[in-house]
């Protein structure tokens, strides 16, 4: 199998697993305010890489700086969205999140000079307008939440971009550790100094955290940063507009607080059907490949 496709494939894993802590997190932060979980997940992130790849501590100024530049953008999206929910719609803030699919290429371009194939540049496009149709479309009055989601989707796609150009030259682990790292870090002085919200954890509440520390952020982004290596930032953009599907799928076997479940509509099973076939379009190519060679 080709590198590229096996690292799409194993991207699509990751947001499999972002998918499924859509429904955990929504669970949770009836319990838990989105400053402390994301300290605490974080956090118990941190701790388990660095347990985990205890031999891989010893870095240099280079490494720091740039592993710290990739956790800043992660920081700074996460915290652009959290606080944009509280001024916008959840289905505003997919979309205008999921917009990291065309600023990608866009960004790629503009700052970069380099181009991005014409099947991955189609398959964006269909992949964005099954975004807008998943997420129920978007008010197009912008407001106040809507700016800082945009300002998130722009941070996101640096953080993409800047792994791509990052991890060719460096240790990729030794970047993800210090990424995750400074994510926690800032989002424990928010915490501490500005937010200072008062969390009470119960039982369910410690195991949606254990979960999507571990999972959800541990092993998730340090398998992107891994990886992302082989493949392409608007490949892993693409791949990445596939969380929503993901999210909605777990969210009709996975019930809220309330007992209740999501359920599907036709314009949402059309919005799927566009953005598994963007998915599939921009990596026609690597499937062709794989199967020629397998002949």
């Amino acid at each position: 199998m080709k590198k590229q496709l096996k690292a799409d494939l194993t991207l699509l894993l990751v947001t499999a697993i972002w998918g499924i802590s859509f429904p955990l997190m929504r669970n949770v932060l009836g319990s838990i305010p989105a400053i402390p979980y994301l300290a605490l997940r974080f956090t118990i992130a941190a701790i388990i890489l660095s347990i985990f790849f205890f031999k891989k501590h010893t870095v240099s100024k280079e490494y720091i700086l740039k592993g710290s530049t990739i956790g800043l953008f992660l920081s700074i999206g996460m915290l652009l969205q959290v606080y944009g929910l509280y001024h916008t719609t959840a289905s505003n803030s997919a979309l205008i999140t999921g917009l990291n699919v065309v600023l990608v290429p866009i960004f790629i371009t503009l700052f970069f000079k380099r181009k991005t194939e014409k099947y991955t540049l189609i398959g964006i496009s269909i992949a964005f307008v099954g975004l807008f149709l998943i997420t129920g479309a978007i008010n197009l009055t912008l407001n106040y939440g809507d700016f800082l989601t945009l300002l998130c989707a722009i941070a996101f796609a640096f953080q993409i971009i800047y792994i791509d150009k990052f991890t060719k030259k460096l240790d990729a682990i030794k970047l993800g550790i210090i990424q995750i790292w400074l994510a926690a870090i800032l989002f424990n002085i928010i915490w501490l100094f500005f937010d200072k919200s008062i969390i009470i954890l119960n039982l369910e509440t410690i195991v949606i955290l254990v979960i999507t520390g571990i999972l959800g952020t541990a092993f998730a982004f340090m398998v992107q940063i891994i990886v992302q290596k082989n493949t392409t930032p608007s490949h892993t953009a693409l791949i990445f507009s596939v969380e929503p599907v993901f999210g909605l799928l777990f969210a009709l076997i996975i019930p809220d607080n309330q007992g209740n479940l999501e359920f599907m509509t036709i314009i949402k099973v059309i919005g799927v059907i566009l953005i598994l076939s963007g998915t599939l379009l921009s990596e026609k190519n690597n499937i062709l490949l794989t199967f020629k060679n397998n002949k």
